[in-house]
C-alpha cells in the first residue's frame, strides 16, 4: 500500500517560529527593570548595557606584557577577557620602581583589540605593539619636532592571523621579526620612519607561530618554534635561510628564547606544552643538551638574567634556577597566572653584579609584585 503526504497540511516552520507580533518587550533598561511580563530577557538585559570603559590610566586585569627601554622606561600591557567587549591597553612608567602607580604614569593607551605582543625597538622613544587582528603597530613617545607625546607612527596590516610574538634584532640594523597564527613570519624594516616589509616567510611553520627570538649581537639569526612540534633556525644571509634546530618533538613548543652568548655560550631554550624547558647548541641541532622539567602544564615564558633564569607557566608560580639549572626559588604569591618579568638591574661591582637578584612579577587578578632573592647573588655562583 502506498501513502501519499498530503502537502497541504504541512507545517510553515518559518512562522511556526517566528517572533509573535505580540511579542513586545521593553527597549530599554529602566522598563525592562520593571517588567515581569518578560522573564527571559538576559540576552535582551546584556545588550542594552553598554560596556564600562576604563578609568584613565588604569590597566585592564588581566596583565600580559612588559617591555624595557634603554633608559629603564617600562610599558605594561593588560586585556580584559571577562567583559563584553574584549579589549586591551598599556600605560607607562619612567622606571620599573613607579609602575602601578596611576598618578606617575606618563602615558596610557585603550586599545580596541587584544594586546598580544610588545617591544621596544632600538630607538629608546620607538615601541611596536601586535595585536590579535593580525596588525602590527610602531608607537612613538615623542621627537624633537613633535616634543612628548603619543603618537602612533605607523600600522600594518599583513599578517592573516593574530599576531604571537615580536622581536627586534640586536645588531646595527633597525629590523624586527613577527610571527603569527596563520605560520607567517616576516621581517620589519623600521629605519625610514615607518614599517617596511622586507622578508616573508608564508608557512615557515606549519602550524601557528608561538615565539620567535633573536641572536644577542647579530641581525641575522633568529629562531622560532610552533604548536606543530618544531623549532628552527634562522640565517636570513642565506638564500634558504631556514634549517631545523629540532623536529619531531613529542609535545608542542610554546616558549623560545636565545641565551646570552657571554654566559650561555649561544645556547637556545624552548619550552614545551608538557612544562619542560630543553636547552639546545644551535651548532648542534636536533639534540637536547638539557631537560629541565619544571611544571605540569605548559611553559609560557623563559626569561634569562646574567647568570639566572626564570621560568612562568600556565601556573601562579615563578621558578629561578642558576646557570647550572639548579633551582633556587619558586615564587608562589600569585593566585592566577604570572605572564612576564622585569629584571632589576642592581647596581654592579667590576664585572660581577654585586646586588641580589631582584625582579618585578605581573600577571592576572592585576597581579604585580617585586620580589628579591637575597640567596642568589652571583658573584656567589663563580668559582
Amino acid at each position: 500500500m502506498t501513502m501519499r503526504m498530503d502537502y497541504s497540511k504541512r507545517v510553515d516552520m518559518i512562522s511556526a517560529y517566528a517572533v509573535p507580533v505580540s511579542y513586545r518587550p521593553p527597549e530599554t533598561l529602566p522598563e525592562l527593570a520593571k517588567c515581569t511580563d518578560y522573564p527571559n530577557t538576559n540576552s535582551l538585559q546584556y545588550r542594552l548595557t553598554e560596556a564600562v570603559p576604563l578609568v584613565d590610566k588604569q590597566l585592564p586585569p588581566f596583565l600580559d606584557l612588559a617591555t624595557v627601554n634603554g633608559t629603564g622606561g617600562v610599558i605594561v600591557a593588560g586585556n580584559n577577557y571577562t567583559s563584553r567587549v574584549w579589549e586591551g591597553a598599556f600605560c607607562a612608567w619612567d622606571n620599573v620602581e613607579e609602575v602601578a602607580d596611576t598618578e606617575k604614569a606618563i602615558f596610557s593607551k585603550r586599545c580596541d583589540a587584544i594586546i598580544t605582543a610588545l617591544c621596544f625597538t632600538k630607538d629608546d622613544e620607538l615601541f611596536l605593539l601586535g595585536n590579535d587582528k593580525g596588525s602590527i603597530e610602531l608607537w612613538s613617545t615623542g621627537n624633537a619636532v613633535r616634543g612628548i607625546g603619543l603618537y602612533m607612527v605607523d600600522n600594518r596590516y599583513e599578517h592573516i592571523g593574530a599576531i604571537t610574538a615580536l622581536e627586534i634584532f640586536n645588531g646595527s640594523e633597525r629590523t624586527v621579526i613577527s610571527g603569527s597564527m596563520d605560520g607567517c613570519i616576516k621581517l620589519w624594516d623600521y629605519s625610514e620612519g615607518d614599517l617596511h616589509s622586507s622578508m616573508t616567510f608564508q608557512q615557515a611553520h606549519i602550524g601557528a607561530i608561538t615565539s620567535v627570538a633573536t641572536d644577542c649581537s647579530r641581525d641575522s639569526l633568529a629562531v622560532s618554534c610552533s604548536i606543530d612540534r618544531s623549532a628552527l633556525l634562522w640565517d636570513f644571509r642565506e638564500p634558504k635561510p631556514a634549517v631545523a634546530l629540532y623536529e619531531s618533538h613529542d609535545a608542542a613548543f610554546t616558549t623560545i628564547r636565545w641565551c646570552e652568548e657571554a654566559n650561555w655560550n649561544r645556547l637556545v631554550a624552548v619550552g614545551d606544552e608538557a612544562g619542560r624547558v630543553h636547552f639546545i647548541d644551535t651548532r648542534q641541532p636536533n639534540v637536547l643538551l638539557e631537560t629541565v622539567p619544571c611544571f605540569d602544564r605548559k611553559v609560557h615564558r623563559i626569561s634569562f638574567h646574567r647568570k639566572h633564569f626564570a621560568v612562568l607557566g600556565n601556573t601562579p608560580e615563578v621558578k629561578f634556577f642558576d646557570d647550572k639549572s639548579k633551582q633556587i626559588h619558586v615564587e608562589s604569591s600569585a593566585t592566577n597566572y604570572v605572564r612576564d618579568i622585569i629584571w632589576n638591574e642592581g647596581k654592579k661591582d667590576g664585572e660581577m653584579d654585586a646586588s641580589p637578584l631582584s625582579c618585578t612579577l605581573i600577571g592576572w587578578d592585576s597581579y604585580m609584585k617585586r620580589i628579591t632573592i637575597e640567596s642568589a647573588n652571583t658573584a656567589a655562583d663563580t668559582e
